[in-house]
């Protein structure tokens, strides 16, 4: 596997295993957003995924082909596992912009897939602003705005104050 830096554009051939663990290590304990997607070399995508969560631990073996697994600190039936990429690249060049690595896979032919990992800070950082919309079912979201739509109809003109809370999110403290 080539890893490709960002920051003066240099390759490198992945010296070893434990380099590579060492490299994505700086993920654990981490909130890590991701995308795993598929395109043809010209661009139009074909499927793409994203979503974000908590490292908890990462293995990364080599037998027959290489393999990497980030596996979820929340969610045990939650992972993502990435299996003999061709190429890491290593976004690290702005600083306060975050780390983040790209794994690339080429098969013959024009298709490309790739996944994207990008550190969004230690776990436990800015969870609690997340928190309460991650926690409601989308029939609790739609009641809620049935709610907020009723309440603005029959006070007809008085314009919405946007103190209304959600039966979910019990009382303010």
């Amino acid at each position: 596997m080539k890893i490709i830096y960002t920051r003066g554009n240099r390759t490198e051939t992945l010296a070893s295993i434990s380099t590579l663990r060492k490299i994505l290590s700086r993920f654990i304990r981490h909130r890590v957003f991701y995308e795993v997607s598929s395109r043809n070399k010209r661009g139009h995508e074909f499927f793409s995924t994203k979503n974000t969560f908590v490292v908890g631990s990462i293995e990364v073996t080599s037998r027959d082909y290489l393999s990497i697994t980030l596996f979820d600190a929340n969610c045990s039936t939650h992972s993502v596992e990435i299996l003999n990429p061709a190429a890491m690249r290593i976004y690290d060049e702005t600083p306060g912009k975050g780390f983040a690595v790209s794994f690339l896979s080429g098969a013959p032919g024009d298709v490309e897939s790739r996944c994207y990992l990008r550190d969004e800070g230690e776990e436990g950082e800015d969870l609690h602003a997340r928190g309460a919309l991650e926690q409601i079912t989308l029939p609790q979201l739609f009641e809620y705005i049935d709610e907020i739509r009723n309440a603005g109809a029959s006070q007809a003109g008085v314009p919405f104050s946007g103190t209304a809370l959600p039966r979910w999110h019990g009382p303010r403290a």
